[in-house]
């Protein structure tokens, strides 16, 4: 993160422009080989197994693991975002809480962020009234008719079933949201970038 954003300064510095990101990404692929950090082969860590807007999910040959890689769609001009939604992310859900390993590239050739996570088994998907209820648990509440969730330090998109799992242990695991700052023009980025939104337009 630090290292984007020291990209993301001195190209501001330059050219007067947040418009960034692809340098930005094609500095870190060179910082994570030089300091060991690069995955050259994801099918290395196991089975590729699904593709979302913004994942590709493999399935770890360890059996109870499952890594993502992050291509940074959200992140719109500007890595920092997506960053900063890992230890949020962990923070409002621990018992699925993403590792950080590396990076790599993905089957379309794009740089990717690598994450590690427990594979939540024997788990059915969570219903719409069961994921606001949860929400409202842990302090957040719906906005903009049910399209986010907010507790006015982040809002949380993509909190779908398909993306919110109930263990039969009763838990809930929400595997795979979109978190920003609130007051950061999340919604527009989300609507910019989701394929589920575009859906409903």
């Amino acid at each position: 993160s630090a290292f984007a954003g020291g990209v993301l300064s001195s190209i501001q510095a330059l050219a007067g422009t947040t418009a960034c990101k692809g340098v930005q990404i094609a500095r870190l692929k060179d910082w994570a080989k030089e300091n060991d950090c690069w995955i050259e082969n994801p099918e290395s860590l196991g089975v590729f197994s699904d593709r979302g807007s913004e994942n590709e999910v493999y399935m770890a040959y360890d059996g109870i693991h499952v890594y993502i890689l992050n291509d940074f769609r959200y992140s719109d001009d500007n890595l920092t975002p997506f960053f900063e939604r890992i230890p949020a992310h962990n923070q409002y859900f621990p018992d699925c809480a993403y590792d950080f390993i590396g990076f790599s590239q993905n089957r379309d050739g794009k740089v990717c962020a690598v994450l590690r996570q427990q594979l939540v088994v024997n788990a059915r998907e969570a219903t719409p009234e069961e994921i606001k209820a949860e929400f409202e648990r842990i302090g957040f509440h719906a906005e903009d008719n049910g399209e986010y969730f907010t507790n006015g330090i982040h809002d949380i998109f993509d909190a779908v079933p398909n993306n919110v799992l109930v263990g039969d242990d009763g838990n809930y695991y929400f595997i795979d949201t979109i978190i920003f700052k609130s007051d950061t023009d999340g919604l527009d980025t989300y609507k910019k970038y989701s394929p589920n939104y575009s859906k409903k337009e």
